[in-house]
Formats: C-alpha cells, sequence, structure tokens
C-alpha cells in the first residue's frame, strides 16, 4: 500500500520583486502569506542580480529563524505547508481555526484556492521556506469531507490501488452507439486493473468495468434505468450518476468487496452527464479511473450526424522509480501538477490512431469532464462548432463558437461539419493541458 499524505506537500509562493533600481535600499517587507509574519529583504546585489532574502519568524516557528540567502529575482520563495483537513479549533469560541496559518494548510487539503500571493506553476521539490521543525503529521483524507452518501463512513483512506497483471492495451472506441427509448438496466461492475494510459506509462487504477473511463451508459429521456451496481474490487466503492434525481444516501451506497445492490430511476433531463464513484475520499476514487459517461438524448431525438464521446481526465502519479504508477492524492489536492490529460483515458491513443470522419456530414461530439481538478477548453483546429449545448441539452443551444468550455464534472455538446478532406486536432485550448495529453486526431475522408 502506498501513503500519499506521508510527506510534506510544498506550495509555491511567488512574492515579486518590487522593481527599484538596483543598488537601492529595500525596505518593502511583504509578509508571508502562510503566516501573515514580515519577511525583510537585504539589499540588491548588482554581482548576481539577485535579491538577499531573510525568511520570516512565523508564529509557530518563533526563533527558528534561518540566515540570509541569495535569490534571483525570477525565483520563488516556498512555503511547506502539510496537507491537513480544515477542522474547526474546538478549543476556540464558534470551532475557527486557531490562526490563518492553520487555515490555509487546511484548505490546501481540501484543493482549495490559497488567496495569498497566488500559486506559482513550478514543480514539487524546488527550494523551501523551512518551516519543517514543527510540522505536524498528515491527516487521514477521508477524515476530512464526506462521500456522495453524505457520510464519511467506509472511507478508503490512504489506500491506493494495488497493482495487477497488465491488461492488454486497446483503443477505446469513441464512436458512440445510437439508442431507442424504453426500459434500460446497466450492471457496473467496480474492478482494480493495471492499465496503459500513456506511451509506455503503466498505471494501477480502480475502474468500472476494468477500463479507464468505464463504458458510455446511453438511455433516452422518460426512461426507467435500474442500475446495478456489484464491487468485484478490494476496496470499497460506489456509485453516483450525475444524471438522476435521487437521494443519494439511500441509492449511492457504499458497496464493501463482493456486495452488490440494485436501484432504478428515471432519467428526467437531457444531458451528457458524469457518474463516478461517491466513496470517500472521492477525489482518490476519481483519480484513480473510477469514472464513465452517461449520455440522456432528449425524447425528441438528435437530428442525422456521426456521434462520437470524448471523456476528459487527469491522472497524477506518486513520485517513484517503481514500473507501474499509482495515484497520488497529495498531488490531486494541488489540483494543477498532473502527469497527463487525457481523453478516454489514453494520453497518445487517438494521436497514433486517428478518428475518422465524413467530410460534409454533420459531427456531434459529447464531451464529459471527469476531472478530477481542471477544466476543459475544448477546440477543433480547422472547425468552427455550428453549434453548442450546455451539458447537451437541446434548449442550452448556441451558435457559432471556437471553444466549449467543460468544467470538472460537466458536460457539452457541440455539432459541426468538416467540409474538406484533412486532418483536424481536436485540443484542450489550454495547452498546457494539451502538452499533457489532451489531444485527438480526427481524419476526415
Amino acid at each position: 500500500m502506498h501513503n500519499p499524505l506521508s510527506h510534506d506537500t510544498t506550495l509555491n509562493i511567488l512574492i515579486p520583486w518590487d522593481g527599484q533600481v538596483p543598488g537601492e535600499s529595500r525596505d518593502l517587507s511583504p509578509r508571508c502569506p502562510v503566516d501573515g509574519t514580515l519577511i525583510t529583504r537585504g539589499p540588491y546585489d548588482t554581482a548576481s542580480q539577485a535579491d538577499v532574502v531573510m525568511t520570516s519568524r512565523c508564529d509557530e516557528h518563533e526563533g527558528n529563524q534561518s540566515g540570509p540567502r541569495t535569490r534571483r529575482r525570477s525565483a520563488m520563495t516556498n512555503f511547506r505547508i502539510p496537507p491537513l483537513p480544515v477542522t474547526p479549533d474546538t478549543s476556540l469560541p464558534g470551532g475557527q481555526p486557531a490562526n490563518r496559518r492553520a487555515f490555509i494548510r487546511g484548505a490546501a487539503s481540501l484543493g482549495l484556492a490559497v488567496g495569498a500571493a497566488g500559486m506559482a506553476s513550478g514543480r514539487l521539490g524546488a527550494q523551501e521556506h523551512e518551516h519543517a521543525s514543527a510540522t505536524p503529521g498528515a491527516a487521514t483524507p477521508g477524515s476530512s469531507y464526506v462521500g456522495s452518501d453524505a457520510s464519511t463512513s467506509d472511507s478508503t483512506g490512504d489506500a491506493t490501488p494495488d497493482p495487477t497483471a497488465v491488461t492488454p492495451f486497446t483503443v477505446y472506441d469513441p464512436v458512440l452507439p445510437s439508442v431507442q427509448a424504453g426500459p434500460k438496466e446497466f450492471t457496473v461492475v467496480s474492478r482494480d486493473a493495471t492499465l496503459n494510459v500513456a506511451k509506455d506509462v503503466i498505471y494501477a487504477g480502480w475502474t468500472f468495468d476494468g477500463t479507464i473511463p468505464g463504458r458510455t451508459l446511453r438511455v433516452v429521456e422518460g426512461d426507467t434505468v435500474t442500475m446495478t451496481v456489484r464491487n468485484e474490487s478490494q476496496f470499497t466503492h460506489s456509485l453516483d450518476t450525475h444524471a438522476a434525481k435521487t437521494p443519494p444516501d439511500t441509492n449511492y451506497k457504499n458497496l464493501q468487496p463482493g456486495e452488490e445492490f440494485t436501484w432504478s430511476f428515471v432519467a428526467k433531463v437531457p444531458g451528457a452527464y458524469m457518474y463516478h464513484c461517491g466513496t470517500p475520499p472521492v477525489l482518490l476514487h476519481i483519480g484513480a479511473g473510477m469514472y464513465g459517461a452517461m449520455i440522456v438524448d432528449p425524447k425528441e431525438g438528435w437530428s442525422p450526424a456521426q456521434e462520437l464521446i470524448l471523456v476528459q481526465s487527469e491522472f497524477y502519479f506518486e513520485r517513484s522509480e517503481e514500473p507501474v504508477k499509482v495515484p497520488s492524492m497529495s498531488t490531486m489536492m494541488l489540483g494543477g501538477f498532473m502527469d497527463h490529460v487525457v481523453f478516454n483515458g489514453h494520453a497518445s491513443q487517438y494521436v497514433d490512431n486517428p478518428i475518422p470522419v465524413r467530410v460534409g456530414e454533420p459531427v456531434r461530439i459529447f464531451l464529459v469532464n471527469a476531472g478530477p481538478n481542471i477544466w476543459s477548453s475544448f477546440h477543433i483546429v480547422g472547425a468552427i462548432f455550428d453549434r453548442g449545448y450546455i451539458n447537451a441539452h437541446p434548449k442550452n443551444e448556441l451558435f457559432g463558437l471556437q471553444t466549449v468550455s467543460v468544467g470538472p464534472g460537466d458536460g457539452a455538446c457541440v455539432e459541426f461539419t468538416v467540409e474538406e478532406p484533412g486532418t483536424y486536432v481536436a485540443v484542450n485550448h489550454a495547452f498546457g493541458h494539451a502538452a499533457h495529453g489532451a489531444i485527438a486526431l480526427l481524419k476526415a475522408e
């Protein structure tokens, strides 16, 4: 087992150069974003093009000040903030956090934004502002928030997937089969699986039906949908579908290994929905691979088109030399430090295997963003979306779009027609995410 919270997490807080002329005295004395105490600066060093920075004296570390050190102007002062849950201090009136440092430290554990000088986009492991001497131990992530059933019970804590035999790689089929109205029955099975998520990258994950993402479930508005959820994993899991109006504490049950549960709902609202494991810590279960798409067609149906499904998601790895990667809860909590951003579970499958589309015929793409953290700015190079539908609901219609923005846990639908043969590039236009793998090629003939 891997404990993703067994080490401190470093947040990089940028303290910008104050813009004074080299050689002038520097008396700006910015405050430490973590604890509010002053950070004093020495004179500008013209030889090294750097400031001399004195670390701050914090309320929890009085007398633990380090000596001066030289810092280039483009560098960052770094603060180590352990990922603890936001929990009230019962010794204070109203249960407020004991101080600002404790609050920010706790907020980091839930992936909340820290509104200080801003988080820099550097990698973990940079220089640290040395506040480590009194660092408390890390908490179990399951103690900090509830699952989809509104309970903290049955949390899997700091457990992560165990590697199993590697499943041979197959391209996830993006073509979405049509469906007719009528009652639907689905059996969805929680399974541990070890899969390829990028070229030469093997990942131990938690899955639905052995794939990341799970298979796409398609129904029609008004259908009665019967869901049988079975747990064949070694760990506790559940299933939460955004397509249902249902009491989650009744129907999004946590299932122990070997258990099974059946329930039903009526699909009342058209859309492109996410389904996912809702067992705490939900962030880790989604990040480990437990998600898929459920499409609810409008009862009037869609106009004829070539239909595709793309599920965007991210992978965050523990830093280790092991040949099989495992998910990192601590990195997920920082939000922007993903290793891969992918369409349908693999970083390059649709670059190596372009998706065929037909020139002159409408194309409809359903996009679901499983997250767990980042947004999608979906764009196709060389195309303009004739129509876009927020959450893939036909009444949420927009026209003439270059991108659609889809947040984690949301969905959309776009329609366009390719007028000439060629290779068209579907991307997350936040190009840092495209560079991490969120690219699919459409081969138009």
